[in-house]
């Protein structure tokens, strides 16, 4: 009982102690605002700002129902030419080089009908549109989703007319294909839906990839600059002896260094996580939508958990160089090796999250964040994630205590 009520008080001293050197070095990084605000707002405007951007550039080359679409086509005595003529956005461009015009950005499809399309379809056979896509145009690609609306449009046209037997020669069906106000009634009753006509959901792009990434990106730049300086920096500075002549024990002041670390990263990866809220909150997208409170709070506990992690990793890299410049060397490839698993994660199902990836660092950070996101939210998982982080900050922060406590490193020339 003694040796426990001892174990306690010094327990308590080595935590006060911590929490001093935490107010002392949150002072000195709080000293200089202009700099502290700017990388509060960079990461605040970053997130909103792509997802705007890139929402607005895909909606704009993607060729919605108001958009016009430049289109070849093979042959135009058929049926699909009369009914494309029947909607105005979609235009018919004559070229002698459908590859080469499909490259260059002049049309954003080539279409191949079938010989006696017309014929076919009469007699009630099955027929075939082939659609061809320049794969070095953006905008082509992007307009696959008006362009796969109207093919299955017209294919919607032709069952309704045979099977009402409507057109009992070809002459008759290419007229009624052409005709507008049967065109209108159809595009009434089968509204366009934007990509989602042929499963391509551009929001799938920032939930998948970007958001992941640049919250994990900041979690770790955040936290890198204030590890470097509260570590090297202080050997250049001569203040680390005067720190360690104090009666704080050295795991005190390691601790406190890493919780200001921790800190910053939080800051700037709940900053990042504001800017996200602020665009789920402008768009209109059903998917954005999906998220709730419970799922936001699990956000921010992921938040903080991936920036303690970055921090401790990020701090002993510091303790363990002998200058800012060295640090940062060292620090910079952490961050672009953090965003790797993000690239092998980016077309994962979440129907094939397991616990083998929850237990790896920086995906299961990423698998936690794409359920987030998605509305399915596994709490098991979260908790997991949690427990895994804790026991990576365990191993990182004990490295860094053991390396603080070797003379030979923190005063290394």
């Amino acid at each position: 009982m003694k040796f426990c009520l001892i174990w306690f008080v010094m327990v308590m001293k080595m935590f006060k102690n911590a929490i001093i050197v935490f107010i002392k070095e949150m002072k000195d990084i709080l000293r200089d605002k202009k700099t502290f605000l700017f990388g509060l707002i960079i990461p605040f405007l970053l997130i909103p700002t792509m997802l705007f951007a890139i929402d607005y550039s895909m909606n704009f080359f993607q060729g919605g129902k108001d958009n016009q679409v430049y289109v070849a086509i093979n042959n135009k005595e058929n049926s699909f030419y009369r009914f494309c003529t029947a909607h105005q956005n979609i235009k018919f461009v004559d070229t002698d080089n459908p590859q080469a015009a499909l490259n260059s950005g002049r049309i954003s499809a080539y279409i191949n009908i079938q010989d006696n399309i017309d014929d076919d379809i009469i007699n009630k056979k099955n027929i075939d549109i082939d659609v061809e896509f320049g794969t070095s145009s953006l905008g082509s690609m992007l307009s696959a989703s008006a362009i796969g609306y109207y093919k299955e449009l017209y294919l919607a046209l032709i069952q309704y007319i045979t099977d009402n037997d409507y057109a009992k020669n070809v002459e008759e069906l290419r007229v009624l294909a052409e005709d507008k106000e049967l065109n209108q009634n159809l595009t009434e009753i089968y509204p366009y839906q934007g990509s989602q006509d042929i499963g391509f959901n551009t929001s799938s792009l920032y939930f998948n990839m970007l958001v992941p990434m640049m919250l994990i990106l900041y979690c770790c730049i955040g936290s890198s600059s204030t590890a470097s300086d509260l570590s090297a920096g202080e050997k250049e500075r001569g203040s680390l002896e005067a720190l360690l002549s104090t009666g704080a024990s050295r795991t005190s002041i390691i601790v406190g260094k890493l919780f200001a670390t921790t800190v910053m990263g939080l800051i700037s990866g709940l900053c990042t996580v504001l800017g996200l809220s602020t665009y789920l909150m402008i768009s209109s997208d059903s998917q954005m939508s999906q998220v709730s409170v419970a799922d936001v709070l699990a956000l921010l506990a992921t938040t903080l958990f991936t920036s303690m992690f970055f921090a401790a990793v990020n701090l002993a890299i510091g303790v363990y160089s002998k200058s800012s410049k060295e640090a940062q060397t060292y620090l910079m490839p952490v961050s672009i090796i953090s965003l790797i698993p993000t690239y092998f994660t980016y077309s994962m199902d979440l129907n094939s999250i397991n616990l083998k990836y929850l237990c790896i660092p920086i995906v299961n950070v990423i698998c936690i964040i794409k359920e987030i996101l998605a509305g399915v939210l596994n709490f098991s998982h979260l908790g997991i994630v949690i427990a895994w982080l804790i026991v990576y900050i365990a191993i990182a922060f004990s490295l860094t205590a053991h390396m603080f406590k070797k003379e030979s490193v923190i005063f290394r020339i």
